[in-house]
């Protein structure tokens, strides 16, 4: 039991020396990293009136559609942190689908208290990058950090709200210009989609990315930078209506 003791303390402490100079490296890698500009809000023109008259309405069926955002860990110490699947559960919205997109609409909104974060069924179909499963804790504090008023600050900004500007190419694959509002700033976005009929079902799929910093989020770093939430993020939907 001596012998154990006695070759277990010289281990450790080679442990902890080994880990004390990697978070020294890191530290001076972070004195090098830059943080994310802030840019200003810019200046939008007036919404269209969505056109409701003469349209087709369909309603978003959140049970039967998936938005996510994958949220990427950053920074010298990337490796102690996990890589993010965030759901969006309880979306509303509606479709107004006239007889050409140039006479159609939609407005989406998410409340952000209902993200979903990590679920383990989300996680699995994204690959290798989101194989470790975080732990019931680390997700809880994921959670918390992002509902926070360094984040999105649910409770100032409790929606994540899109709607359509305006549409160009054939309806099968559109390029649909939408404006975000996140966190309190909107900004005009094109998103190409691939838009399907089923039935009474209208079907829209596509995949597009934003950065935090552009919506006024600086984001969520610890340990001077070391580890760090990187800006970019990408979204990913498909999402599913019902005409009435």
């Amino acid at each position: 039991m001596r012998l154990r003791s006695s070759l277990a303390l010289p281990a450790l402490a080679s442990q902890a020396a080994a880990f004390s100079v990697l978070i020294l490296g890191a530290l001076v890698l972070t004195a090098c990293q830059t943080v994310p500009a802030i840019k200003p809000p810019p200046v939008l023109a007036p919404l269209p009136p969505l056109p409701v008259q003469g349209t087709t309405h369909y309603s978003i069926r959140a049970d039967l559609s998936d938005l996510r955002f994958l949220v990427y860990r950053a920074g010298p110490l990337a490796s102690f942190g996990h890589n993010h699947v965030i759901r969006a559960t309880q979306m509303q919205g509606d479709i107004y689908l006239g007889r050409d997109l140039q006479h159609s609409g939609f407005t989406l909104t998410l409340p952000v208290k209902d993200f979903q974060v990590d679920a383990p069924a989300a996680r699995a179909v994204e690959g290798p990058d989101f194989a470790k499963q975080p732990s019931a804790q680390a997700i809880q504090g994921t959670y918390n950090n992002m509902l926070g008023a360094g984040e999105l600050d649910a409770t100032e900004y409790p929606d994540i709200r899109i709607r359509s500007v305006a549409f160009a190419g054939p309806e099968w694959q559109p390029d649909a210009t939408v404006r975000i509002e996140l966190h309190g700033v909107q900004r005009d976005l094109t998103v190409p989609i691939v838009l399907k009929r089923h039935g009474k079902q209208l079907i829209a799929s596509g995949a597009f990315q934003i950065k935090q910093s552009d919506f006024g989020i600086r984001p969520f770093s610890i340990l001077g930078g070391g580890l760090q939430v990187a800006d970019t993020v990408k979204v990913s939907f498909h999402l599913v209506a019902q005409s009435d």
